[in-house]
């Protein structure tokens, strides 16, 4: 399946790069009103390419709507050269990245910052360099660039944004964790208000979550009490404490539970996407209806019970977060677990739906496993 639905991805996006260039040559000829139009595509690309194993696309997707009027010249054309030379492969699953484990790994009194803002960033550098045994903060703002930094160096502390620019710090954080190669202290900073992921963070084995906006004081002593910890452990990797500590509680229910049986409405109007979505939850037993729009959402809620939806941010007639305000409206449907997933990756977009009543939330680009271990984990909660 997934073969096939990466063909169907690399046919699509032929059909926007050529779409993109017809809207483009229209705007250079004056017609500005197709600039929204251009923007649409790009949003759509970002939040799809790194799922069909094609980060690049993610990543222009990202620049070219993120792009000033001065840099749309340059930004358009870098889209269209990487749509090119991606569809020219045509090989499905070429671009799919591949795991190298580290060669050395050396220990180093640094401490990893991994921090979308640069203003909070070096807050938090000028605070983690004051401890003591902590010479150097090392910032970064994606979770590719952290893969980078970790693999090569031995941190004495790691300070995690849990909502980055490539993926769900959730999930960078859970690699940290369950990798063999280090045991390396995590302090979890987030702005997201919400009191299932402090301890979804905790239970994936977090060493301390900070809630933003943080207070230097209060980072600093945290981060020193984590280092502290870290220090009275024994020298190398407590397997028996992390296998202990990743199968325990509900963690194990998720990991040995079926979504056979549940009924899922997915509302999400990107055709490959939604192919994506639903063809992976009905793999593991779900049974998965699709709604193109909010409208067609809220339609076969009054028509049909489901145990969860899955709610695209951003659609045309009705989007996600308009859709997620009716359903909590709703009296009959309050209950409802709902997962918001989006591109529109910012903390404020995030806050915004947990605000409307969302339970979780899935950031675009995002994987199969990411995408079913979210469902798994909202419907064991719900229990």
């Amino acid at each position: 399946m997934q073969e096939e639905l990466t063909r169907k991805y690399l046919e699509s996006i032929d059909a926007k790069a050529l779409m993109i260039k017809t809207l483009w040559e229209k705007f250079l000829q004056g017609d500005k009103s197709v600039l929204d139009e251009i923007l649409l595509h790009a949003h759509s690309l970002k939040g799809s390419g790194a799922t069909f194993g094609f980060p690049e696309i993610s990543d222009a997707g990202r620049d070219l709507e993120q792009a000033r009027d001065n840099e749309l010249l340059d930004r358009v054309n870098n889209l269209l050269n990487i749509l090119g030379r991606v569809t020219a492969r045509k090989i499905p699953g070429a671009a799919n990245e591949v795991e190298v484990p580290p060669k050395s790994v050396e220990f180093s009194r640094q401490a990893l910052i991994i921090e979308r803002n640069p203003v909070n960033a070096r807050a938090m550098a000028d605070c983690i360099s004051r401890l003591d045994g902590i010479e150097k903060c090392v910032l970064v703002e994606t979770g590719a660039q952290a893969r980078e930094k970790y693999h090569s160096t031995r941190y004495s502390l790691i300070v995690l944004d849990l909502v980055l620019q490539d993926q769900d710090g959730r999930e960078l954080l859970r690699e940290i964790k369950q990798s063999d190669d280090f045991n390396c202290p995590v302090l979890v900073v987030s702005g997201v208000p919400s009191d299932n992921i402090y301890m979804e963070c905790i239970k994936i084995g977090a060493d301390e979550y900070l809630a933003k906006p943080f207070d230097t004081d209060k980072l600093y002593f945290e981060a020193q009490q984590v280092l502290q910890r870290n220090r009275l452990q024994v020298v190398g990797f407590d397997a028996e404490k992390k296998s202990a500590m990743s199968s325990s509680g509900k963690v194990e229910a998720q990991s040995g539970m079926s979504l056979k049986g549940v009924s899922i409405l997915v509302a999400e109007d990107d055709e490959i996407q939604a192919i994506f979505i639903t063809g992976k939850l009905a793999e593991h037993g779900a049974d998965v209806t699709h709604a193109e729009n909010g409208q067609l959402a809220l339609e076969a809620l009054e028509k049909n019970s489901y145990s969860a939806v899955i709610l695209d941010g951003k659609m045309p007639v009705m989007d996600g977060f308009e859709t997620l305000q009716s359903i909590r409206n709703n009296s009959r449907l309050k209950g409802l677990p709902v997962i918001m997933v989006t591109a529109m990756g910012s903390e404020e977009n995030i806050v915004k739906g947990y605000e409307l009543g969302a339970n979780d939330y899935i950031l675009k680009p995002f994987s199969e496993e990411q995408l079913v271990n979210r469902i798994k984990s909202l419907l064991v909660m719900a229990a």
